[in-house]
């Protein structure tokens, strides 16, 4: 190994070092910032908006480290406290699940690649619905990414969803989606056919060729219909969901083509 390496190495090791501490020295605010909430010392919405701060924070800064189950546990809390407009003691309880693993992976957990899968799902759903909205609903342990640029299309498929009783997470990125679906395994994955660099297909593609990844149900989220040049190339196992009057349609039928129930 070159010295260039080992500098490298070297280097990487302490950045990583330095997050982890970082790590568990924000994970030891929250824990008082969560009992001050409980205890009614710091008001409701200062806290949660404390909470959405320093989470959006941990989510940006993990992003950029080689550690992929902090990644996607600060991903899922970000997601969690971003989708709250108040947190009672049920919201504070599962908050709790969040900072307790990550307090446990700053300070140095090991987790099996092949047990990410379902330390992930362990974790709180975020609550995209409410009860209001479709009745008491049973939560299923189903997990759809959603790879979707545009914020007003990935809410209005989470609603759908979310009404069937499934957890959803969102993605912007496609580099960042083909890292989770690697070690996260949902049980499908919707992306938009326009994605930046990759597209929709491109992304279907690479899932399929890979033998970790390619008995994952793809679906393509389009305004294209099949025989488009746009869609060549798209994996023949692979299903199309047109925005537009036929999007339920096309989400039911896709859900059901691969049992997703």
């Amino acid at each position: 190994m070159s010295s260039v390496d080992t500098g490298d190495n070297e280097n990487e090791r302490r950045v990583i070092s330095e997050f982890l501490e970082e790590l568990h020295d924000t994970a030891s605010a929250l824990q008082v910032l969560l009992g001050n909430m409980r205890s009614k010392s710091v008001p409701p919405d200062e806290g949660l908006s404390t909470l959405k701060r320093d989470a959006s924070n941990l989510r940006s800064q993990a992003q950029a480290l080689n550690l992929p189950l902090v990644k996607m546990v600060t991903h899922r809390l970000d997601e969690y406290v971003g989708e709250l407009k108040s947190a009672g003691a049920a919201e504070m309880d599962e908050i709790q699940i969040f900072i307790d693993r990550i307090e446990r992976l700053a300070d140095g957990e090991e987790v099996a690649d092949a047990e990410m899968p379902a330390l992930v799902r362990a974790l709180p759903a975020k609550r995209t619905i409410t009860a209001i909205d479709f009745g008491l609903i049973e939560q299923k342990n189903v997990e759809v990414l959603l790879v979707v640029p545009e914020k007003a299309m990935s809410r209005i498929i989470e609603r759908e969803l979310a009404a069937c009783g499934y957890r959803t997470s969102v993605v912007r990125n496609p580099f960042e989606a083909l890292e989770i679906v690697v070690h996260s395994k949902p049980d499908m994955v919707v992306a938009s056919m326009e994605l930046g660099v990759l597209t929709g297909v491109d992304l279907g593609c690479a899932l399929a060729a890979m033998p970790c990844t390619q008995g994952i149900p793809f679906a393509v989220l389009t305004s294209y219909s099949w025989g488009h040049p746009k869609l060549a190339g798209l994996p023949p196992r692979a299903a199309l969901i047109r925005k537009g009057p036929q999007f339920g349609d096309d989400l039911a039928e896709s859900l059901a083509r691969f049992n997703i129930t």
